[in-house]
């Protein structure tokens, strides 16, 4: 009698593809393995992957105990995918363990980064304020191509854009000379400063390899092709109570740089760290390249 208990609960599991937990029903589509263990008292179902979610795992547990059983039920926690992602250039279907699933090798998605800037190889006379100084990018559009079955091995090719902000809050502040190269003067005493700024704006281009390890683990490197479109210097204060704002522009950017980026996903936080070998503005101007770090989505 106990057997025909969880074997009826079984086969009504598989049947309608989903799962059913304190009257909750779950509906798992496309899964990529099913694995059932039983013993005398124990039967267990273990789906791992389902459609969009390859890391997606759900267990379900039932134990017999005289004529009634007990039901344990355990799902992963979803990425942070808050950008869809589109699969195309399906490949066939895949076989596992005598389960059938479509398998695609490409897609297309869209990334987003925000961050903090905190830059190297500083000039002796600047001190810039790291958590005032930010960095947000977006890669527009992006072609993953994935180089196994199993999806664990991918290389993308990226366009995007990119602004960063590079501040200090002291009494110092960034100028333009005559000959058009950014300097560092100290504020008359009279004036009260709020902030001065670099801000350079990018046009991007991505090439990245990335490792899924699974378990929410994954990293990825590779170099970032910025073409440095704009760039310009706020300045802000007060004097004698007003507030009061310089601006400059054509200050004399690097036009073109390379970051190399380090992404990550560890239990499925995912974030970022970049540096480039190149200065930002250049030669004649204040001194520094460019680090920055935050969350890659």
């Amino acid at each position: 009698m106990n057997r025909i208990i969880y074997l009826s609960f079984i086969i009504w599991h598989l049947s309608f593809g989903s799962a059913a937990a304190q009257n909750d029903t779950l509906v798992i589509n496309n899964p990529r393995k099913v694995t059932i263990i039983s013993s005398d008292s124990l039967q267990r179902v273990i789906v791992n992957g389902k459609q969009g979610d390859d890391d997606f795992t759900y267990q379900n547990t039932i134990r017999l105990v005289d004529a009634n059983y007990e039901s344990n039920t355990s799902i992963s926690r979803d990425h942070w995918e808050l950008i869809p992602s589109v699969k195309v250039g399906k490949s066939g279907s895949q076989n596992e363990d005598g389960i059938h699933y479509p398998h695609y090798n490409n897609e297309i998605s869209a990334h987003l980064g925000v961050g903090f800037t905190c830059p190297t190889h500083v000039d002796s006379r600047v001190d810039f304020s790291t958590f005032k100084s930010w960095e947000i990018f977006a890669t527009v559009m992006q072609w993953d191509h994935f180089l196994d079955r199993k999806d664990r091995n991918m290389i993308s090719l990226g366009l995007g854009i990119d602004w960063r902000n590079y501040r200090m809050t002291d009494d110092m502040h960034f100028t333009k000379g005559p000959d058009g190269n950014v300097t560092v003067e100290k504020m008359p005493l009279e004036f009260e400063p709020k902030f001065s700024r670099i801000k350079v704006f990018s046009l991007t281009a991505t090439l990245r390899y990335e490792h899924d390890f699974g378990d929410g683990f994954a990293i990825g490197f590779g170099p970032i092709f910025n073409y440095n479109a704009y760039a310009s210097i706020k300045t802000r204060y007060k004097l004698l109570g007003d507030k009061l704002q310089h601006n400059e522009k054509k200050i004399r950017q690097r036009p073109f740089t390379i970051d190399w980026m380090l992404n990550m996903r560890i239990a499925g936080f995912p974030f970022y760290v970049k540096y480039s070998n190149d200065d930002v503005l250049k030669d004649g101007g204040v001194k520094f390249r460019s680090l920055s770090f935050g969350l890659y989505l």
